[in-house]
């Protein structure tokens, strides 16, 4: 049972301001002073990494919001298609059931996230509070980690994330829009993996040989297994097992694929 969260006078206050305000962004600079300004009076953070795309495939864009820019190396832990912290922060969201996630390295007892916590403390992102549009399917799906909190986030900071979340996946969303000049960003949605290499993998996953690959969609065994060559360079594994894991992760293996 969720506990109850209060807002106060002043809270309440300011929730207005802050909704009223986001309804106002249009272009990137408006979106960075929202988020540096008013958002920071209900969840302050560092940095605020905003996804967009296809979230429960994993076929998504980002944009970083931050008071200076992330290191080198910081910037290739969130951004990596495979490894990166923030497929991984969306695949614990997933996997959760789509509520509001919080991290927090110093956190005892969260079993099955250890590896992530320990990640976000080794890369210095410290305290994370996250959440998605879950409403929206397909291309048009956002999803927001606030990063490098002041402390351990708790149910205020969960009750806020779902609050303020369709405010926040709409500014995202307009600001994109008007920077595309009002067409859709198609390749928010850009797969890691091409078509026909995904349709290789659905069969590597029901046991099939190269052979039998190679007849069930009409190509040689030696096309196939350049398909797998260059699925595990992408995914980063080294063996047709590993590889099925990996896409299960990061949900390449979406039923009707295998057409």
């Amino acid at each position: 049972m969720k506990k109850f969260v209060r807002l106060n006078s002043h809270d309440l206050e300011h929730l207005i301001v802050t909704l009223e305000t986001s309804l106002t962004i249009n272009n990137r600079s408006q979106f960075f002073l929202w988020a540096q300004g008013a958002l920071q009076g209900f969840i302050p953070h560092e940095t605020l990494l905003c996804a967009y795309g296809d979230i429960a495939r994993m076929r998504f864009k980002y944009e970083t919001f931050c008071r200076g820019p992330l290191n080198a190396q910081a910037d290739r832990e969130v951004g990596d298609p495979v490894n990166g912290l923030l497929p991984r922060i969306i695949d614990d969201w997933l996997r959760g059931g789509s509520v509001p996630r919080l991290l927090s390295p110093a956190g005892e007892g969260q079993v099955g996230r250890r590896q992530l916590l320990s990640d976000l403390k080794r890369c210095n992102f410290g305290d994370v509070a996250a959440h998605g549009a879950k409403e929206v399917q397909g291309e048009f799906g956002s999803f927001f980690a606030f990063v490098r909190l002041p402390k351990p986030p708790c149910m205020r900071e969960a009750y806020l994330l779902e609050l303020l979340m369709p405010y926040l996946h709409m500014a995202l969303h307009r600001m994109l829009a008007n920077e595309s000049g009002g067409k859709t960003d198609e390749a928010a949605a850009v797969a890691l993996l091409s078509r026909r290499e995904i349709q290789v993998l659905h069969w590597v996953k029901n046991g099939k040989t190269n052979q039998e690959i190679g007849q069930i969609l009409d190509i040689s065994p030696p096309t196939v297994k350049n398909h797998l060559q260059n699925i595990m360079r992408k995914l980063n594994v080294t063996n047709r097992a590993q590889a099925v894991g990996k896409g299960a992760t990061l949900r390449l293996l979406a039923p009707g694929e295998s057409a």
